[in-house]
């Protein structure tokens, strides 16, 4: 019964991270690919998004 439990529990843990982990690329792939667009469109507002300086 305790192989049991902590087979269900490894098996849940590691699914949960596995899904964490693409709910997180999915968010960052597509704030990536809105940046990459923003930047082709206007330059001067994606640079604002990210805090991108000018060198003096």
């Amino acid at each position: 019964m305790i192989t049991y439990t902590l087979g269900w529990f490894l098996f849940l843990i590691v699914f949960l991270m596995g899904f964490g982990m693409l709910i997180f690329l999915s968010l960052f792939i597509g704030y990536w690919l809105t940046l990459v667009s923003i930047e082709q469109i206007n330059p001067k507002l994606a640079h604002k998004i990210i805090g991108h300086k000018e060198k003096e």
